[in-house]
């Protein structure tokens, strides 16, 4: 998910009667503006609930639970040592939120809101949840994620422009092309046809990589017309590790070239970006703080296009801000849900999504390097996430994965969310994946940012 303006709302509820003013602080502490497009986002999701009483038992619920987890959980040095629900169970459990979430016209939604029911269909969020589909299908062998793959990939080809580029936001809410958006879909894509080998994909996954390449800069970047706010981001990485397997789909060798190219020189232009200390530079949220969301997609990108390139600069760089996020996690038992320009400025939320990000990356980490310090800091942050996975309550509910903890924190608050469901599927595929001693550098990297 890449476009906060868009999908963001303001935090509701009990911040309805505080409309007037432009600033507030959260129950977390926290200070977030309250600006009026987000304050009218937020209280037609609140208006919504008016005409849903049906929706205000499960959002009394939710609120009470996340308060009495924070009031009486106490992690100590042992947490999440030891099961308590199997990763098998959890991923069945998420793998049916997202069936659950996918709408008439063939995409999946975005979210499920406590106020106001499923979103629209969410173009960006459906490509990358393919590859999730298909390696399920292939671990479970449940037949009904191959169907709605191959269902959602044929509705993403209907909203292609002609240009190759894909649009932000929300399925019908505007027109305007993403470079984001349109390299996380080609994530999909590559799998969608690799799996089906069908030629109509493939044309589709190469006119998106091309228009990627026709808006790249210069300097590796991506800029301006396209970009989130119109400039630059570390985490475009995401965009270069998709345009690297794009390569090796292609007969003409001029055209391999030019996508493993345009990765690379992305590549080149992130790694200054990270510092000494482990934090990234450029990330460029503004309005927003730096979400472990969009840190774990920088880390992601790096990691994936080092190992499909065979760039040991690249995954050395990855392992230093992973190491001290590692050490984090394992000294207090919580990652912060976002900070403000450092690792030492953490709010006191935390970001479901980010901590599902960095145990994929922890787990890549531990089949890159053999360090089992990573593959220790993964476990136990699946064991975490498992724990606080919904498993009762309605279509929308059961088996989602809440924007924040508690689910009023400021990162998509209120909601369970789309992207949180397949990052900690994939985080529980690749925990499989190890468990089952298959090859590590052989197999497909699971495009778990994505």
């Amino acid at each position: 998910m890449t476009d906060l303006s868009i999908e963001q709302p303001a935090t509701v509820g009990d911040r309805a009667k505080d409309s007037l003013r432009s600033q507030r602080t959260l129950p977390n502490g926290d200070i977030q503006d309250l600006t009026p497009s987000k304050l009218a986002r937020g209280l037609r999701e609140a208006g919504a609930l008016v005409r849903a009483p049906h929706r205000v038992l499960p959002l009394i619920h939710k609120l009470a639970s996340d308060m009495l987890h924070l009031t009486f959980a106490r992690p100590h040095l042992y947490s999440y040592s030891t099961t308590k629900r199997s990763s098998g169970e959890a991923l069945d459990r998420l793998l049916r939120w997202i069936y659950k979430a996918e709408r008439p016209d063939g995409g999946i939604a975005a979210y499920y809101s406590l106020l106001s029911g499923y979103s629209r269909s969410y173009p960006e969020v459906t490509g990358y949840i393919i590859p999730t589909l298909y390696e399920y299908a292939k671990t479970a062998g449940d037949r009904r994620a191959v169907h709605i793959a191959e269902r959602t990939t044929q509705w993403l080809l209907s909203v292609q422009t002609r240009e190759g580029a894909f649009p932000a936001g929300l399925h019908g809410s505007e027109a305007r092309p993403s470079v984001f958006n349109t390299g996380q879909i080609l994530h999909g894509l590559v799998r969608a046809y690799r799996e089906s080998h069908d030629l109509q994909i493939l044309n589709s996954a190469i006119a998106a990589g091309d228009w990627l390449i026709g808006m790249q800069q210069a300097d590796g970047s991506w800029s301006g017309l396209g970009a989130y706010q119109g400039t630059t981001h570390t985490y475009y990485s995401m965009v270069a590790w998709a345009l690297a397997p794009l390569s090796n789909l292609v007969d003409d060798r001029d055209t391999r070239e030019n996508y493993g190219a345009a990765a690379e020189r992305n590549i080149d232009w992130v790694l200054p970006h990270f510092r000494p200390d482990g934090w990234i530079d450029g990330i460029n949220l503004r309005g927003h703080p730096t979400y472990l969301h969009f840190i774990a997609y920088a880390l992601q990108g790096v990691l994936e296009c080092g190992v499909l390139r065979g760039r040991s600069d690249a995954i050395d760089a990855v392992k230093k801000p992973a190491w001290v996020l590692l050490r984090r996690f394992e000294t207090t038992k919580f990652l912060p849900g976002a900070f403000e320009g450092d690792f030492k400025t953490g709010h006191r939320f935390t970001c479901l999504t980010g901590n599902a990000q960095m145990s994929c990356v922890w787990l890549r980490l531990y089949e890159v390097t053999g360090d089992l310090r990573f593959l220790s800091a993964a476990l136990k942050m699946n064991e975490m996430l498992k724990e606080l996975l919904t498993v009762r309550g309605g279509k929308g509910i059961a088996g989602g994965v809440s924007g924040s903890f508690p689910i009023w924190g400021p990162y998509q608050p209120m909601r369970y969310i789309s992207w949180g469901c397949k990052f900690f599927a994939d985080a529980l595929l690749l925990e499989q994946r190890i468990a089952g001693s298959l090859p590590a550098l052989e197999s497909e990297a699971l495009p778990c940012a994505s």
